[in-house]
């Protein structure tokens, strides 16, 4: 059973299609990084599978549960709302500009929706948030407030915020493409120990080192489709389609 499966799925803003039937199935254990230039439907399709966004069209499963089916933008079946918030609470989201609440520490970050959603013991879930700080280097940190830490290090709590909710899929969104050059290691160093522990990872980046590094599946979109996928060393070093082979001509 895939963790997630999407099935021709389209999305529209107006008249603009951003994906124009999308099928995807990522496997428990699996590091899967999608290439593509802005625009291609990248976050879209990412946005679609947490709910932040609607489809226009077509199936969304986590699990093996259906958590969404429409078509020309109506409900094709009625879904328990709590059941899919409780699905949608397995997949764990980091964005591009990290999204902490500025008033909050660094350890009010990484607690408040533990608390507020899964009802969890506060002793518990400090442990736990501490543990993570640990896990991200920032154990020094937890006092601190988001304006007082560089962005590699606000990114790296957006990390540790994601997983206090112990989510079975991690996904993110560029995580590193806010940041100065020099951040960047410090918060792929963080994806890179996820990956080695086994997290179902999603990752929308344009680090090409660190896709040839850890994905297991290298995707390449556009146009809001799906042009090519593969391994690293089939997609990045021998690249068959010809959009392919122009994104990585020039980036790489």
């Amino acid at each position: 059973m895939s963790m997630v499966k999407l099935v021709n799925i389209r999305k529209s803003f107006g008249d603009l299609e951003v994906l124009k039937g999308v099928n995807l199935e990522i496997e428990a254990g699996e590091v899967v990084c999608i290439l593509g230039a802005s625009g291609s439907g990248k976050s879209t399709m990412l946005r679609c599978l947490n709910h932040l966004e609607r489809i226009s069209s077509g199936e969304i499963y986590i699990e093996g549960e259906l958590t969404d089916k429409r078509e020309n933008n109506k409900d094709m079946m009625r879904i328990d709302p709590h059941k899919v918030q409780q699905m949608c609470a397995e997949l764990g989201m980091v964005f591009q500009n990290f999204n902490l609440f500025p008033h909050l520490t660094v350890l009010e970050n990484i607690t408040i929706s533990p608390l507020i959603v899964k009802k969890v013991d506060k002793k518990e879930i400090e442990k736990k948030a501490f543990d993570l700080l640990e896990m991200v280097g920032l154990s020094d940190k937890a006092k601190e407030y988001p304006s007082r830490l560089s962005g590699g290090q606000q990114q790296r709590v957006a990390i540790a915020r994601a997983l206090a909710m112990e989510p079975k899929i991690m996904m993110f969104d560029e995580p590193t493409s806010a940041l100065d050059p020099e951040l960047v290691g410090e918060v792929l160093a963080t994806m890179r120990k996820l990956a080695e522990e086994g997290m179902t990872m999603m990752v929308v980046t344009h680090e090409i080192g660190f896709a040839r590094e850890v994905a297991d599946r290298v995707i390449f979109m556009d146009g809001g489709v799906i042009c090519e996928q593969g391994t690293p060393e089939e997609v990045i070093l021998n690249p068959k389609e010809d959009r392919t082979k122009s994104f990585l001509n020039k980036i790489l």
